[in-house]
């Protein structure tokens, strides 16, 4: 048995095989020839061969012209691999046998790079990485593979990754993944607030997952803990399945009262909405007793596919959604994507930095057309529920104001089309980063509503990538730095008698969600999944108290004060009880993150 630590990031508890995903590599089509084609096939392989060692010789001579011979001498090992009568000596018994030419090919390399590692010398096994670069482009050449993806796991498996990316997650099949492991990453990445969103238990930052995984390991996930286990003993095993049963129990009986008003003991209701990435998970925020969707990350329409969607297919997800919503809120963002995740349907260079690149609003703006398409089917789409719309990572005064002329654009073309939509459908800004909220006086003269995105707000105030592990510790939501923006906002928006909600991870967390509600906040838009929790924690406790908890944590200077203020407002004997067995800081992170 082995035992890694990592950051919990999606809670729950999963076990079952491992899988290493690995995006480089690739499926092989197999499949039968007849008899009287063996021969073909063999050409076949023979011309794929020689036209990869023209490839490597091409590439070696402009390699030694550019750098000398000495650089252009690595290549001379792939050469004599493509060259060795080996390879094909290998690969035609396979072919014999009636296998098409990759399959073949795939098998006898798959077997020859088993030998390679069981060699003792280094620079030898070392070979065998050689062997995979020339695997996959002989592959290639044969024309006959696919690369590998989420959607094509043979079985149910935990899923361990060096990293994942929100196209990663797009095509992923929930039924197929029990739970996710990454080696590197943050619990605020867009790829595990999918996981979130789908449930499925995530633990991020584990050193040496990949390298100690074998495919086909037994594994715990406990995304409440952050624990990633290996070949587990007996003992362990069933402590963790019959913990698993709990969690299982206590989640149906938090789900029971869904139709309970959020509600705090001295009468002040709370409007509880949801995240979500997928139309899918609309269901399963209906089933949490959502009061509306508070943020739908339209950006997984185009990352699920290979061509950007059309106006119709949006027009058909987003009325899909309202109508189910109804006659509660959908608020739709639009396209939150950076430039560097859009390659493979946009012209778009690389990025040193697309954290700070052409992202989001910066994108659309820039592809005019692209916008005017996804707006176009917001508004066709607003006649048939409560549709809101919501423009992510506003800077500046200039940058909405060039976005709503857009968006009067549409409204206009749409006028002179005689499509009906609803002429006063509603829109907002999401405020995410420092510019925003300290003008938030002079945005909210412009719009609708205020969303504040936290996870963003977060990552650029403090100058922290959340997806980077080595930072991961300064990513703090309770920095009075942090909590000033907010609460500048909230006063801002209130001002001009706009609502605010916060869409980020703060607000299904139920210690700082109750927070954000005692700063004044107006609704909190979470996962799914963490409706329940948070509905609990609200029923639980007075306004007034969160109210003087917001006051008194404003006037604090220390993190670690904030957060001892903030827990012994809001601590729950009944979840310490029910976690049994684990303390302190530990226990505080389990109870937070249950659900």
């Amino acid at each position: 048995m082995k035992h890694f630590k990592g950051i919990h990031a999606s809670p729950g508890i999963a076990i079952g095989p491992v899988y290493l995903y690995d995006p480089e590599e690739f499926f092989v089509d197999q499949r039968r020839v007849d008899p009287r084609d063996i021969p073909a096939e063999k050409a076949r392989l023979q011309k794929a061969i020689r036209a990869v060692a023209e490839d490597f010789a091409a590439t070696r001579a402009h390699v030694e012209d550019v750098l000398g011979k000495e650089h252009a001498q690595i290549f001379d090992a792939h050469l004599l691999m493509l060259q060795d009568p080996m390879l094909l000596e290998l690969t035609y018994p396979h072919i014999e046998k009636s296998h098409n030419a990759e399959y073949a090919f795939w098998t006898a390399s798959q077997n020859l790079r088993r030998q390679f590692e069981e060699i003792q010398d280094d620079y030898l096994r070392e070979r065998g990485a050689d062997l995979l670069g020339i695997e996959k482009r002989v592959l290639a050449k044969l024309g006959n593979w696919e690369k590998a993806g989420l959607d094509r796991l043979p079985q149910q498996a935990i899923v361990v990754a060096r990293d994942l990316l929100p196209d990663d997650m797009a095509h992923l099949q929930p039924d197929r993944v029990l739970g996710l492991v990454t080696e590197v990453g943050g619990p605020t990445s867009h790829a595990i607030i999918l996981a979130r969103g789908l449930e499925i238990p995530a633990v991020v930052s584990v050193a040496d997952a990949l390298s100690d995984a074998r495919i086909g390991d037994v594994a715990i996930v406990d995304g409440h803990r952050g624990d990633f286990i290996l070949n587990p003993d007996d003992k362990t095993l069933a402590q963790y399945r019959s913990l698993a049963e709990r969690l299982r129990a206590r989640k149906a009986g938090l789900v029971d009262s869904r139709d309970l008003p959020a509600q705090t003991v001295d009468g002040v209701q709370v409007a509880l909405q949801a995240n979500v990435e997928l139309p899918s998970e609309v269901h399963s925020a209906m089933d949490y007793g959502a009061e509306g969707i508070g943020l739908y990350r339209t950006e997984y329409l185009y990352l699920a596919s290979d061509i950007l969607p059309d106006e119709a297919s949006q027009v058909a997800a987003y009325s899909q959604m309202a109508e189910r919503i109804a006659p509660h809120p959908l608020v739709i963002r639009t396209l939150d994507l950076g430039g560097d995740k859009m390659s493979h349907v946009l012209n778009t260079q690389t990025e040193m930095n697309p954290f700070l690149g052409l992202r989001s609003i910066r994108l659309t703006l820039r592809h005019r057309d692209l916008f005017k398409v996804q707006l176009r089917a917001i508004l066709k789409a607003s006649t048939v529920g409560n549709v809101k719309v919501m423009l992510p990572l506003i800077s500046g005064i200039d940058e909405l104001r060039e976005a709503l002329a857009v968006l009067d654009d549409v409204r206009e073309e749409l006028t002179r089309e005689g499509v009906p939509f609803d002429p006063q459908c509603p829109v907002g800004v999401m405020i995410e980063v420092p510019s925003a909220a300290l003008i938030a006086d002079q945005l909210a003269r412009e719009v609708d509503f205020f969303s504040i995105g936290t996870n963003d707000l977060i990552q650029y105030t403090l100058a922290v990538d959340r997806g980077n592990d080595l930072v991961s510790y300064l990513f703090e939501p309770f920095h009075p730095a942090v909590l000033r923006l907010i609460k500048g906002v909230v006063d801002a928006a209130h001002e001009q008698n706009i609502p605010v909600t916060v869409c980020g991870e703060m607000a299904g967390d139920p210690h700082s969600g109750l927070l954000l509600v005692g700063m004044g906040v107006d609704k909190l838009s979470m996962t799914p999944s963490a409706l329940p929790e948070v509905k609990r924690a609200v029923r639980n406790i007075s306004f007034n108290q969160l109210q003087a908890l917001g006051e008194d944590v404003l006037n604090m200077q220390e993190i670690a004060d904030i957060r001892a203020r903030v827990n012994a407002t809001l601590s729950d004997e009944d979840d310490e009880r029910f976690i049994g067995g684990v303390n302190g800081e530990t226990a505080r992170q389990m109870r937070l993150s249950l659900f």
